[in-house]
């Protein structure tokens, strides 16, 4: 009897969760694709604030960070994060800019391929423009909340580092509301955004490393 209730709870769980989430068919995926396209092509400057989770699967509790993210088109980057500590991030210039609590350092983007390809995807992820095809494999959903872009690498780099990258896009604007990325062993990180300000000035001081 027990085990005939657990069947029939988590067959219903399954139907609930495949109801909330509807694939989107061709047409609907095109002009889906190009709506979040117009959206990123008018999106000079983005400043939110974020959440961060760090899912690690031996870990019994998953890692959270806070701060603000600031982005200036095309490809300038600066996460801040404020806690558990203060520790930024800035990609511009070709270069990656470190400051952990003081402690500076900056990485040359352009002799380091991974790193490279990592500012690409999160210049394009915090913008929305990478739902290009010849880069990955994509399928497109939607539920009451959000749209969502479920993509596959194809280049061999970024298949290295991420099996699955997830981006939740708001309704309305179609901005990006969360970033999940799915390492190839399973442990991910995922970023939710809010307070989100688009095409506001950001002064230079912001990305001075």
């Amino acid at each position: 009897m027990l085990r005939f209730l657990l069947s029939a709870i988590f067959f219903i769980s399954i139907s609930w969760v495949k109801a909330q989430e509807t694939e989107l068919n061709k047409t609907e995926a095109i002009s889906f694709v190009n709506a979040v396209s117009a959206s990123a092509k008018k999106s000079k400057t983005i400043v939110n604030t974020f959440t961060q989770l760090k899912h690690i699967d031996f870990l019994s509790n998953d890692i959270e960070s806070n701060g603000d993210l600031y982005f200036k088109s095309p490809n300038i980057i600066k996460w801040s994060y404020l806690k558990p500590y203060e520790y930024s991030v800035i990609f511009k210039d070709k270069k990656l800019y470190i400051n952990d609590a003081g402690k500076k350092s900056d990485i040359n983007l352009a002799s380091n391929k991974v790193f490279k390809k990592l500012n690409d995807l999160i210049a394009k992820s915090v913008s929305g423009d990478m739902l290009n095809e010849s880069q990955f494999a994509m399928r497109f959903y939607k539920n009451k909340r959000v749209y969502i872009a479920k993509l596959s690498p194809k280049d061999q780099t970024l298949k290295n580092m991420f099996k699955e990258i997830v981006l939740g896009f708001q309704s309305k604007s179609y901005l990006v509301s969360s970033v999940k990325l799915i390492e190839p062993s399973g442990d991910y990180t995922l970023i939710k955004f809010k307070n989100t300000s688009v095409n506001k000035p950001i002064p230079d001081a912001v990305f001075v490393h």
